[in-house]
């Protein structure tokens, strides 16, 4: 078994996933948004600050000694004028408001002192800092320094805006922006480490087959649609309608050519498409590969071999059905096989069928009725393509795949887990049938010329607008 390894990105699965998880993201920016806000709302407390340019004189001093003097008042003022004492004084003068902090600093090379009141009223500050001015005489100038004085140079007033203010919404915006990014980001990892098939080197680096095709993915427009409820028929998809894309079209004629080199270089007539699970495009691909080999020419019929939940007759007129006999009926020794096989008139191409479902289907396929019926039809047909079920749920592909000459599997992209798709390969690699490998199904990426529709609908399986239905 590969050793399984960090696929390679695409982009257009992570664009997918982004839109499919858009209301996380959406969800991210309301919480980050709200969050901060209610912060600003209920928690923030605006700061204000009065501020106080003072000229420190010394009597009798020169302009050095000046400096000096103020350098050493400064550092007394800021330890002081935050000590319990300055604020006990201003107490005892002013009682009608709260002290605020105070803080003092010297102008670098001047005798300016700059003192500060900063506190969660505007007014509270302003008369903080005044009252500082009107009572450090008290402090200062009979205590320490008799020959100091302080003249105003820039007078305290009241402070109009706190000086901490921010923009709330603003800061809101940028939360919210930054979780939502973060939530992108996360969105985009989990997308490319998710351990499913993404783009066909995926098939080559992490499973263990070979990669033998890829299928584009083909929308169903509005022009497929109105053809198909005018004619009162399934929506299905199919190489002949003439409203398929070129990609499409071609992905299956691509295939189409190997299957046609495989019966050239190993004489194979039968080949089973199967797949790992449900919903992954195998009848699709059964049902276009069969009918771009009919319309070259040559001699084909498809089987369904899904007796538990049978798709093929989906995608044909329903007239082709009426009255119909069933593979199930033929295998039960009702009916012979000229009542079971039909002719599609468009394509040309051979069809055995059914619509229901039958109880005992793994017996039904292993019996010697089927065995005999595959080399009964073997000298009639050049190509017989059987369409079987998934092999998660079933059996019966194991058991069919030992009367067949080759095994494809259809994988869709970005849904199976690849150890799942590698079992899958291990057991079609132990039948008697040649295991030629994967087909990656329902293609797409940011490049891609087919990719029409919503990325929100990619996630719609079982739907009628994406063609991988069956």
């Amino acid at each position: 078994m590969k050793k399984s390894q960090v696929p390679h990105l695409n982009l257009y699965i992570i664009l997918r996933d982004l839109m499919f998880n858009l209301w996380v993201v959406i969800l991210a920016f309301l919480i980050g948004f709200v969050g901060i806000r209610t912060y600003y709302d209920y928690v923030y407390v605006p700061k204000y600050r009065s501020t106080m340019t003072v000229a420190v004189n010394v009597s009798g001093s020169n302009v050095t000694q000046n400096i000096s003097k103020t350098i050493e008042v400064a550092g007394i003022f800021q330890n002081v004028f935050q000590s319990d004492v300055m604020k006990k004084i201003i107490r005892e003068n002013i009682k009608d408001f709260d002290v605020a902090k105070i803080s003092a600093t010297v102008v670098e090379q001047t005798n300016l002192l700059t003192i500060k009141a900063e506190g969660a009223d505007a007014v509270d500050a302003y008369k903080t800092l005044k009252a500082v001015y009107e009572n450090y005489q008290n402090v200062f100038s009979e205590n320490l320094f008799e020959d100091v004085y302080i003249d105003v140079v820039t007078p305290a007033s009241v402070p109009t805006a706190p000086y901490n203010s921010v923009s709330s919404t603003k800061k809101a915006v940028l939360a919210g922006a930054g979780l939502a990014f973060a939530c992108i980001l996360l969105i985009g990892l989990f997308s490319s480490l998710r351990e499913t098939v993404k783009q066909e080197s995926d098939i080559e680096r992490n499973v263990d087959a070979p990669d033998f095709g890829v299928v584009y993915h083909q929308s169903l427009n509005r022009a497929i649609l109105k053809k198909a409820k005018k004619e009162k028929k399934e929506v299905t998809i199919n190489v002949l309608n003439p409203l398929m894309g070129y990609a499409f079209c071609e992905s299956i004629n691509r295939i189409s050519t190997k299957i046609e080199y495989l019966k050239n270089s190993r004489n194979a007539k039968t080949f089973i498409i199967t797949s790992v699970d449900e919903h992954e495009g195998k009848t699709t691909v059964s049902v276009n590969i069969a009918t771009n080999l009919a319309s070259k020419g040559y001699k084909t019929l498809l089987i369904d071999a899904d007796l538990r939940r049978p798709a093929v007759f989906r995608f044909f007129d329903s007239d082709l059905f009426d009255s119909y006999s069933e593979l199930g009926d033929y295998l039960l020794g009702k009916v012979e096989l000229e009542d079971v096989l039909r002719t599609d008139k468009k394509s040309k191409l051979d069809v055995i069928a059914g619509k229901n479902s039958y109880q005992f289907a793994f017996e039904l396929l292993s019996s010697e009725r089927f065995k005999d019926l595959l080399k009964l039809l073997y000298e009639k047909y050049d190509y017989i393509i059987v369409d079987t079920p998934p092999t998660s749920l079933t059996a019966d592909t194991e058991s069919v795949a030992d009367n067949v000459d080759v095994t494809l599997l259809v994988i869709r992209q970005d849904r199976t887990p690849i150890p799942l798709i590698n079992d899958t390969a291990d057991i079609l690699s132990g039948t008697q049938a040649y295991f030629a490998g994967c087909i990656l199904n329902d293609y797409r990426d940011v490049y891609s010329s087919v990719f029409k529709g919503r990325m929100s609908d990619t996630r719609s399986y079982g739907t009628d607008y994406y063609y991988n239905k069956y």
